[in-house]
């Protein structure tokens, strides 16, 4: 058998990929099976001013976790409270969803300590990725 590079770019090939990873975690795992067609409730939230979007939130929740992916402040308005809020607004929301767990990944230079205020604590770390700066995953109990 021959491995093969593929040069350029190839959606179909990838997307091949992903279904056969989602058809084998389907048969190994009842959760991944009955996600799959279920509705993701999500929580989506913005700050506006003069018309232009200055923060934003979001994030799904699933197994019971609030899955954080994005958090974001303007960097003029950072120091106003606007990601305080958000997130605080965020958890409330995802445990009106069902959340009893958040979990979110941030860089050394984002907001590893903004998120450790509100009770976020490491589950694990990837150092000098990218060189220089620490990747992490972050979780809490609601």
């Amino acid at each position: 058998m021959e491995i093969k590079r593929i040069h350029d770019e190839d959606e179909a090939f990838q997307q091949l990929l992903t279904n056969r990873l989602r058809t084998f975690n389907d048969v190994h795992s009842l959760h991944h099976r009955e996600i799959r067609n279920t509705d993701v409730p999500v929580v989506q939230l913005k700050v506006e001013q003069d018309g232009d979007m200055i923060a934003g939130l979001f994030g799904s929740v699933y197994w019971d976790w609030f899955d954080l992916d994005r958090l974001w402040v303007a960097s003029e308005h950072v120091g106003a409270g606007l990601g305080s809020r958000l997130l605080e607004e965020g958890e409330r929301l995802a445990r009106e969803l069902g959340a009893t767990r958040v979990k979110l990944t941030t860089f050394s230079f984002q907001a590893k300590t903004f998120y450790e205020r509100f009770g976020y604590e490491v589950a694990g770390v990837l150092h000098d990725y990218p060189p220089g700066s620490d990747y992490y995953m972050m979780t809490k109990q609601l």
